[in-house]
């Protein structure tokens, strides 16, 4: 099969992420995974190419680009995929016009959750453009529940598939969390900005750096929140224990440094990190969103709170610093995190391809002869049956 996926670039995050493991694992099943990024490449796009992944970007900038259409179509008729899988809002119109042109047999969208600011303008596009679609894809029954009630979607043609990530790339180099240590460090992973909500964190983190002080925050992302993260640690006097690490590729690497990860986030879809911190072993405390929940039960994660309150944000980080059993917690979510596979997800959105094709042949086998049954109009027997 071939697959192309397309979203805007390959830049560090969660989307990104799932976008490379699955064409490495396309290929590794002998299928012919290529992907598209409208704007420009990204950090991801290196780790695709080395696995024989070919990634094409198209240079688009912002405002609307009949031109990127144009480039759409040209390489999808080199190209010829048997799908199109596209992430998220933004590109969706564009890929459907160029399957449209370029005859793509379907096209499938993946809901992650929302565009960049929430644009509402992006979202009445999606809302149009999604109806047109063969097939939609929600990352968890949150998410899908969310559009279903917002944009009035029918259930048709919708399926719910989780993310999925490498695990062995963290199994194989776990986290040993330990309140035993003299330095206890508490880690987050994710773009610096306002929906991942680290400013809550940093406030959380000068409460529990008074009664722990030895405690240290460390953080790996980056993004326009930067500037305002390490002001509000300097306004709080924490500057010396707050550590902004900027974007890593290595986040495997930074977890298994970690004694307890948190996710502050105010909105998530189902967050790549969160099943990457659980994978790697690490007791989480988390806010609580619909998303997060169903991705980890109350019996896995060390603690829940409300978002956007840093003093519960900071009990549920000593409340989980100051149990014995906190290992304990850190080998349950390793265990938990099995059922996020990166090769269970693809087998899910390949079961998902076969059948939208096979439904596809279908409607054009059905479309068809309806077509010769308008057009063929047989001898009823009346009159000469010699042509004149």
């Amino acid at each position: 099969m071939k697959i192309i996926q397309i979203l805007p670039s390959l830049e560090l995050g969660g989307m990104e992420r799932i976008a490379v493991d699955l064409a490495r694992q396309q290929i590794a099943e002998g299928h012919e995974p290529s992907i598209y990024c409208t704007s420009h490449s990204g950090q991801f796009a290196p780790e695709a190419e080395v696995a024989n992944v070919p990634v094409h970007s198209f240079g688009k900038t912002k405002g609307f680009s009949p031109r990127l259409i144009r480039d759409l179509v040209l390489k999808i008729r080199v190209d010829r995929p048997d799908v199109l899988h596209v992430h998220n809002a933004l590109v969706l119109h564009y890929a459907l016009a160029a399957a449209f042109f370029a005859r793509v047999p379907i096209v499938v969208n993946t809901r992650h959750g929302g565009n960049n600011n929430w644009d509402p303008h992006c979202e009445r596009i999606w809302r149009q453009a999604v109806r047109w679609t063969d097939a939609i894809v929600f990352i968890s029954e949150a998410v899908r529940e969310f559009y279903v009630a917002k944009d009035r979607l029918s259930t048709r043609h919708t399926s719910v598939i989780y993310n999925g990530i490498d695990l062995d790339k963290f199994t194989s180099h776990p986290a040993r969390p330990s309140t035993d240590r003299p330095t206890f460090r508490i880690g987050a992973v994710g773009r610096l900005v306002p929906a991942k909500d680290h400013v809550t964190l940093i406030r959380s983190f000068a409460i529990v750096s008074a009664a722990m002080p030895l405690a240290e925050l460390h953080i790996v992302g980056d993004g326009p929140g930067r500037m305002a993260l390490s002001e509000t640690a300097a306004s709080l006097g924490i500057t010396n224990r707050v550590f902004l690490h900027g974007a890593s590729l290595d986040v495997s690497g930074f977890l298994s440094t970690l004694d307890l990860f948190v996710l502050s986030s105010i909105s998530e879809g189902l967050p790549i990190s969160l099943m990457e911190a659980l994978a790697a072993g690490l007791p989480v405390v988390s806010t609580r969103l619909p998303g997060l929940t169903e991705l980890a039960p109350e019996s896995v994660v060390a603690g829940y709170c409300p978002p956007g309150q840093p003093e519960s944000l900071a009990t549920e980080i000593l409340r989980a610093a100051n149990r014995v059993d906190l290992p304990a917690f850190g080998k349950a979510a390793s265990r938990w995190a099995q059922k996020f596979d990166i090769r269970n997800t693809w087998h899910q959105y390949h079961s998902l391809f076969e059948l939208t094709l096979a439904n596809k042949r279908r409607q054009l086998e059905n479309h068809s002869a309806r077509n010769a049954g308008t057009t063929a109009k047989p001898d009823r027997g009346h009159g000469s049956s010699n042509p004149r």
